[in-house]
């Protein structure tokens, strides 16, 4: 019998309700996905502008982005990662062009100078309905009425609305939003994606019915995940997403041996 986590996170409940088999070999088995090209983009776009808006209002220029992107390549090392990657996605020169044209996007969704925030990379760690959840908020901030606008970068592609609902879109935020109001009694009215890399904002509001929806998601998935450590049964969801799964292509996941 496995032993379930002691917390759970939006990011591995998502990694759950698309693969039960996916979240036994990364979190029970320990066999971690690699870093790539994608994920190491959005850690650094993100890194940078975290560092742009704990400037003062008027240094937050896009002069200041090359500087803050300058300094953090080289104090994190980010050429040493990027060459260390086993499918880089181009050279050295296509990351930074990437990585520069997502975090000057920005200014196609708001004005840096202009925008307040009251908390960045707010780590929470709570109950929710009896679920122990951890996670780290993006970008918040409160408006005149105490409520909490949430948002969050993306560095990939926006998704189509046809394949995915705002209930799953949004399921990060809607748990954050949760876990905030869980931890100090603040509730959001409203939760912002922005999509860096196709200058596109998507934009939520934060309903007690998007919200319930998201607390039954969070409960049930708790109570599966318990239910599958107990039988030992992490069954496999075969889609076309297999494809693209780091498992499959190892040669460990038990549907594609």
């Amino acid at each position: 019998m496995f032993t379930p986590p002691d917390y759970l996170s939006p990011s591995s409940i998502r990694t759950f309700l698309d693969c039960p088999q996916k979240f036994k070999l990364n979190r029970f088995d320990n066999i971690k996905e690699p870093p790539t090209w994608q994920t190491h983009l959005g850690t650094f776009v993100h890194e940078v502008l975290e560092h742009l808006y704990g400037l003062p209002h008027d240094e937050r220029t896009i002069d200041s982005v090359k500087t803050l992107a300058g300094q953090l390549w080289t104090s994190q090392e980010w050429e040493a990662k990027i060459l260390a990657l086993a499918e880089p996605l181009g050279s050295i020169k296509d990351f930074k062009v990437a990585a520069f044209n997502n975090m000057t996007n920005l200014w196609n969704l708001e004005e840096p100078a202009e925008t307040d925030l009251d908390e960045m990379e707010l780590k929470l760690d709570v109950e929710v309905e009896g679920v122990r959840m951890l996670g780290y908020i993006d970008r918040l901030a409160i408006d005149d009425e105490q409520s909490a606008i949430i948002s969050d970068y993306k560095t990939g592609n926006v998704p189509k609305a046809q394949f995915k609902t705002d209930d799953e879109i949004f399921f990060q935020l809607l748990a954050y939003a949760l876990m905030l109001e869980a931890s100090d009694g603040i509730p959001t009215t409203k939760l912002e994606l922005l999509y860096l890399t196709h200058s596109t904002k998507l934009e939520l509001a934060a309903t007690p019915v998007k919200l319930s929806i998201a607390k039954g998601t969070i409960v049930e998935t708790k109570e599966n995940l318990d239910k599958a450590c107990e039988t030992e049964e992490f069954h496999c969801n075969v889609t076309k997403l297999c494809n693209w799964c780091y498992y499959k292509k190892i040669n460990v996941c038990p549907a594609h041996k």
